[in-house]
């Protein structure tokens, strides 16, 4: 029985992961001009990272559909990085990420991390500058 009970535990801990955004957080998004991807699940959010969702699409589908949302953002693609973000051209990296970005990447462990379905490999993040 107290195995029983600890299998439920962790199943229900790990599982929180794949959750609803909250409204107040949908909102603080577009209120930052950032769409949310149609095809991502939410996954979490934490104070350093921003907000994190899991997609099965390919990392180059999801890039194109948020270049054509946010045109006249910037793109820093360097060093294997691909942040699309709200700023001025050819900033350095660390001035990217104090800002307002939209990071998406593949991501093998995030089936494994928040027991998601395995196809479920690319992470978008979405990081709003306080």
């Amino acid at each position: 029985m107290k195995k029983l009970l600890a299998i439920l535990i962790i199943f229900f801990s790990v599982n929180a992961y794949a959750t609803d955004l909250e409204p107040g957080d949908s909102k603080l998004i577009e209120a930052a001009g950032i769409p949310l991807y149609p095809k991502a699940v939410f996954i979490n959010w934490d104070q350093d990272t921003g907000y994190r969702f899991a997609t099965s699409v390919p990392p180059e589908e999801a890039r194109a559909w948020y270049r054509k949302q946010l045109p006249k953002w910037a793109l820093y693609n360097e060093n294997g990085g691909w942040e699309l973000y709200d700023g001025a051209p050819a900033i350095g990296f660390a001035q990217v990420l104090s800002g307002t970005y939209v990071l998406v990447q593949k991501n093998e462990f995030l089936p494994q991390w928040f027991s998601l379905e395995k196809n479920m490999t690319t992470e978008i993040v979405i990081r709003i500058a306080e």
